[in-house]
């Protein structure tokens, strides 16, 4: 009888271990950028976590991401999106390469001169994510554009604290997109970068001399992608034509 027993439970435990292993765990994330507040982020939890096979449902707010623990015997990545969408939430597929554009804005009243500015920006620009460091000694106000994806507003916030200044008044602003431009000729980085920050919304500019990339950071509520493209020939430079 103790052998049956033994043997029922040995066969019990393989059965559930091969119940285990056949389970095929997944995650899957998602970019949804009218998410835009804790009650969007319940909401899209509540209707993906009530599908079959899903195991774990979590919110990026500050990159607009979701991300999803599933077992893909039960479910699919199709699924999981119709479920978003249908409740009026965009689902596109998640880009890991994708440079999600936002920016953060503080004070730091005790930055007092030029050479803690200089400081301020070599460091902070050094760091990986950073777009682009804007400070405005008279009124110590310092904007950061940074890749979501690589970075957050917190994580900025207490890299400057570091510096042993007090931040305050500091707000999060998504409404900085980024657009990359590859241009047919470059002769003068320095110039071309000068000219385009002068612009009506266009919040930092960089440019790769090597690859004739051109990188802006621009404030989606005052120009559009369209319009940069307009800005760019305006200036007369020339997009490279795509292959």
């Amino acid at each position: 009888m103790m052998r049956m027993k033994t043997f029922s439970i040995v066969l019990l435990l393989m059965v559930v271990g091969i119940g285990s292993v056949n389970a095929s765990g997944k995650t899957v994330k998602f970019r949804t950028e009218n998410m835009t507040c804790g009650g969007c982020a319940g909401k899209i939890k509540k209707a993906v976590s009530a599908l079959e096979g899903v195991s774990d449902v979590s919110a990026n707010l500050e990159a607009r991401i979701v991300s999803v623990s599933y077992d893909d015997q039960k479910v699919n990545p199709d699924q999981l999106k119709e479920a978003i969408q249908a409740i009026k939430y965009e689902a596109v597929d998640y880009n890991p390469e994708e440079v999600i554009a936002r920016e953060v804005s503080f004070n730091a009243d005790q930055m007092g001169c030029g050479g803690c500015v200089a400081k301020v920006k070599k460091n902070i620009g050094a760091e990986a994510g950073v777009l682009g460091v804007d400070i405005d000694l008279p009124t110590k106000e310092v904007k950061v554009s940074y890749d979501a994806n690589k970075l957050s507003a917190n994580e900025i916030k207490s890299d400057f604290q570091k510096f042993n200044y007090t931040v305050t008044k500091f707000t999060k602003n998504d409404g900085v997109k980024y657009a990359r431009f590859k241009l047919e000729e470059v002769t003068n980085a320095s110039e071309i970068e000068q000219n385009l920050a002068k612009e009506a919304g266009v919040w930092d500019v960089s440019v790769n001399t090597q690859t004739k990339d051109v990188a802006i950071a621009y404030i989606a509520s005052s120009v559009t992608e369209e319009g940069l493209v307009e800005i760019l020939q305006k200036q007369d430079l020339q997009l490279a034509t795509a292959n």
